[in-house]
């Protein structure tokens, strides 16, 4: 049983070949806390003393395995590394995408790759036993055959559960540039790692990258994107390229309650009572609708362009995407949120759409 422990623990945990004594010794000490807890609580002795190796053993549950002879120069220097790496990481999520440097922001799209973004679930038509909500009927019946048709033995159903379509609508117009590679990456990672997805890009016409993204060289998969776009770094027409969207695409990759999210900055050249009447109707169209504008990084940011105004009170949820954290904020809200539709308080549909 030991060995199979230290085997799990030197799989999730080594790094390194050197890492394997230094996680030996640190699972040594782990299951010795936690048998002097055990011996303790069998012996009868007081509540003090039990209480005690308890709380040594939680101690060292916390200090997740790091609890070695203080006198050992390996552990000291392990903690320290360990340290220095979460704060560095820690200090890198929270860290504007427009600030990195080279470095960083090779490290950054690396995490980007190992991401999984979560597109939550919907509710299929198909149904399933378990449950204690609704009666299956079908299946009460033909058991009641068995007790001279009366219904003693009560089944139940629930829906099935499937993965709800994701689309991603991603602007890389000229004010965008300083994000577009990074968020392009963040693209090609749930592109590849959840069922479902769409993904399209504009500026000032909208282009679908969905099949170009499926690779397993992120490089040659953005290459291709680059190659195949033709107003990269153009300017922004957002009306336009939404309203191509729901014209071309609408019906097919919003048929079953997609998510969709809208990477963009908000700058538009177009007319804002276009951009408002596409949002609307894309809105209407989809189970979620989430806008990500990376200036809203900055504390003192406000939607004051015209057509930002007009479109906002079409989408449910307005977040950043200006760094790594705000990246996964998306994730802990799609599984939150996967369920039902946002209420929307609007007081008319636009004229048109």
């Amino acid at each position: 049983m030991e060995a199979d422990v230290r085997t799990a623990v030197r799989a999730h945990f080594a790094r390194r070949k050197e890492d394997g004594p230094l996680l030996d010794r640190a699972l040594h000490a782990f299951l010795g806390r936690l048998d002097a807890a055990h011996r303790s609580a069998e012996s009868g002795g007081d509540d003090l003393a039990r209480d005690s190796a308890l709380d040594g053993w939680a101690s060292a549950s916390v200090r997740q395995l790091s609890v070695l002879d203080p006198d050992d120069p390996a552990a000291e220097d392990a903690q320290e590394l360990a340290n220095a790496s979460f704060s560095a990481a820690e200090r890198l999520r929270h860290k504007d995408f427009d600030t990195l440097t080279d470095a960083e922001l090779g490290e950054i799209r690396r995490l980007i790759r190992l991401m999984r973004i979560p597109a939550g679930l919907r509710r299929s038509r198909r149904y399933r036993r378990g449950g204690n909500r609704r009666l299956d009927l079908r299946r009460l019946l033909r058991s009641s055959l068995r007790f001279g048709g009366e219904p003693l033995q009560f089944s139940f159903r629930r829906p099935r559960l499937k993965p709800r379509p994701l689309v991603l609508i991603c602007d890389i117009s000229g004010s965008m540039e300083r994000y577009t590679r990074v968020l392009l990456n963040f693209t090609y990672a749930i592109e590849n790692a959840t069922e479902q997805v769409e993904a399209f890009v504009f500026a000032t016409r909208l282009t679908r990258i969905t099949r170009m993204l499926r690779s397993h060289d992120a490089e040659a998969a953005l290459d291709r994107v680059t190659g195949a776009v033709t107003d990269w770094s153009g300017g922004t027409r957002i009306g336009e390229a939404i309203a191509s969207f729901n014209r071309r695409f609408g019906r097919r990759v919003l048929a079953h309650g997609a998510t969709v999210v809208l990477i963009s900055d908000g700058w538009d050249r177009g007319d804002p009572a276009q951009l408002r009447d596409a949002v609307a109707r894309l809105q209407r169209s989809c189970h979620r609708l989430i806008w990500m504008n990376p200036l809203m990084g900055d504390p003192a940011y406000e939607p004051l362009t015209t057509g930002l105004q007009a479109a906002l009170p079409y989408v449910d949820d307005f977040l950043p995407c200006h760094n790594l954290a705000s990246l996964e904020s998306l994730g802990r809200l799609l599984l939150r949120a996967h369920d039902r539709r946002p209420v929307r308080r609007q007081a008319a549909w636009p004229v048109g759409a």
